[in-house]
């Protein structure tokens, strides 16, 4: 009888043993990874009506303050111009976001905007304003994607607003990725994720999704040549103001009123150029001096 017992106890032992050991090493989906491609294609509809698709993705990586982000450009398409959106990094399934302030000219203070950690009943604070606000976790739930993956969605109660805020690991907010919850009360409209792609395959769909669009407004504004060692020249609008940023997010040149830019006096390497046209549309594009 006891050894029966014995043997009943050491396999519930195995099984709990077996059990946390899936737990632990089940596979985690970085939303931003070191490499690869990253498309999260939305729309924005507004509430008196009209609506927008945007574009958002994941640029190369750049060093800023002592930290390695990717950029995130953002792609309109009733204003046919891309825009640098901010810079992410995630660290230990914790997504920072620095956003790029064109009113300002330069980067704002770093924030958590995801943490794929929270537990059941955490807190989460999205701060909108002088006064904190906080959302709560109330479920984590697996959810099968396009590509056979699956992986954990967060389901966030939002208070007084009716649906609820959703996360899915690797993707991001289901209101897309610059659209982390923003309450009603501060915003014109809603944002929509309508399909997401890794590497230019499909992972997740809810809609339209919009490469017909991007192939029309990427060649929108060009640099040549590319790469360049003095004079590189902007193609495609006409240049009011043409910013020269350097691999550390500094402003280095400043040109006003011409396409034309003299790179001579800059140190080899790669350059982000903001480049803002007449209309006051701004447009982003890397340049490599030699």
């Amino acid at each position: 009888m006891k050894t029966t017992r014995f043997y009943t106890l050491l396999a519930l032992l195995l099984m709990v043993g077996g059990v946390m050991q899936a737990q632990e090493t089940k596979e985690y989906y970085p939303l931003i990874p070191e490499s690869g491609k990253r498309q999260w294609d939305m729309r924005f509809d507004y509430y008196y009506g009209d609506s927008q698709c945007e574009i958002g993705k994941l640029g190369d990586e750049i060093v800023f303050e002592g930290q390695t982000y990717r950029e995130l450009t953002i792609l309109y398409d009733n204003l046919n111009y891309t825009v640098l959106y901010g810079l992410l990094r995630e660290e230990n399934k914790k997504v920072y976001l620095r956003c790029w302030s064109p009113g300002l000219q330069h980067f704002m203070e770093e924030e958590l905007y995801y943490d794929f950690n929270l537990q059941i009943g955490d807190l989460f604070e999205v701060g909108h304003g002088d006064e904190p606000e906080y959302i709560q976790l109330m479920a984590i739930e697996e959810v099968v994607l396009e590509d056979g993956t699956v992986r954990n969605k967060f389901v966030f109660d939002i208070g007084w607003e009716e649906d609820p805020e959703v996360w899915i690991e690797g993707i991001g907010s289901l209101a897309g990725i610059d659209w982390r919850y923003v309450p009603g009360w501060t915003a014109s409209g809603f944002s929509h994720l309508q399909c997401y792609f890794e590497n230019d395959d499909l992972v997740w769909t809810e809609g339209e999704c919009w490469d017909d669009v991007e192939e029309n407004a990427v060649e929108s504004v060009g640099l040549y040549p590319n790469p360049a060692s003095d004079i590189v020249r902007v193609e495609g609008i006409i240049a009011a103001e043409v910013q020269v940023y350097n691999a550390l997010g500094q402003l280095v040149k400043t040109v006003r009123g011409m396409n034309e830019i003299d790179l001579s006096g800059l140190v080899e390497g790669v350059y982000l150029l903001r480049i803002m046209d007449a209309e006051g549309k701004v447009y982003t594009n890397r340049i490599t001096k030699r």
